[in-house]
């Protein structure tokens, strides 16, 4: 039996349904199975009138034979060849739940981004005395046209941004005032891994934006989100509803070079402490015998 698709269907709705009827999460997993580099290709096709390329149709029907691109195409017939009412309606309904769950957690490109004169994504610098602003203003275009941009080798095919550390929740390994450049996380499910550094825009976040993170959204719908300074800043769960923005690390900029006599003057002292325990042992040992 042929069977229409709802009249609010598009490229992208059924895209998703491909993802699901071949035992994809959703869109990032389809995208990396077309051996896609990003997502972005394939969420285009939410945009109003957005229509896949040449590319992905050809891509689609490589690698799953027996998909119908007349209905991909069209909406109208059968998901396949195969494909039942019964199955189809099943599909239909798994879909709508991903879509719903990865909806909440999956954020595309940011409103506001600027570019230079070859029209290639600039970096932009948030200080902390803007932190607040920032806070407010992240996808408002005239506060971040006053933000300073510039590019940096060897940091392409990404959105980024430059964050200035606050405090010292992350020493020693990016004390105050430290520079770290990020790159925009799409799919906070599985773009965010345990124990990286992200900054993490929320209100609920304290002590700065920087922290290393444990993701734990689908277990407990929470990101727990850790100081390196642990003694002096405890851990703080994180509810991803409160997130505006996820930025992972990628490099960092510090003129505080740490002095590595420092470290071998501790290492001298221990071997001398160990050696001085073992020799009182040994005297023990000696008036016991």
């Amino acid at each position: 039996m042929q069977t229409n698709l709802n009249k609010d269907s598009n490229f992208f709705e059924r895209t998703l349904r491909i993802a699901v009827n071949y035992g994809y999460s959703g869109i990032p997993e389809l995208a990396k199975a077309l051996g896609y580099s990003s997502p972005e290709k394939l969420y285009r096709l939410k945009k109003e009138n957005a229509k896949p390329s040449v590319d992905i149709l050809q891509d689609l029907s490589n690698k799953f034979e027996d998909l119908n691109l007349s209905w991909y195409i069209t909406g109208h017939g059968s998901f396949s060849h195969k494909t039942s009412v019964k199955e189809k309606n099943d599909i239909d309904l798994k879909a709508n739940f991903i879509r719903e769950k990865q909806e909440t957690y999956t954020h595309h490109a940011p409103a506001v981004v600027t570019v230079d004169s070859h029209n290639r994504d600039n970096i932009v610098l948030v200080p902390q005395k803007l932190k607040a602003g920032y806070l407010e203003g992240y996808n408002d275009p005239e506060f971040i046209s006053t933000l300073p941009a510039f590019r940096l080798p060897g940091l392409n095919n990404g959105i980024f941004r430059m964050f200035e550390v606050e405090g010292n929740s992350m020493s020693p390994s990016f004390p105050n005032k430290t520079y770290v450049v990020c790159q925009f996380v799409e799919n906070w499910i599985t773009g965010i891994k345990d124990n990286r550094v992200y900054a993490i825009i929320s209100n609920e976040v304290q002590d700065g934006f920087l922290k290393r993170c444990l993701n734990k959204i689908k277990k407990y719908d929470n990101i727990v989100c850790k100081s390196d300074n642990r003694r002096q800043y405890p851990n703080q769960n994180i509810n991803p509803h409160s997130i505006k923005e996820v930025w992972e690390f990628k490099i960092h900029l510090n003129d505080q070079v740490p002095d590595p006599a420092d470290i071998y003057d501790k290492l001298y002292d221990l071997e001398g402490e160990v050696g001085s325990l073992k020799a009182v042992l040994k005297r023990a040992n000696l008036l016991l015998d």
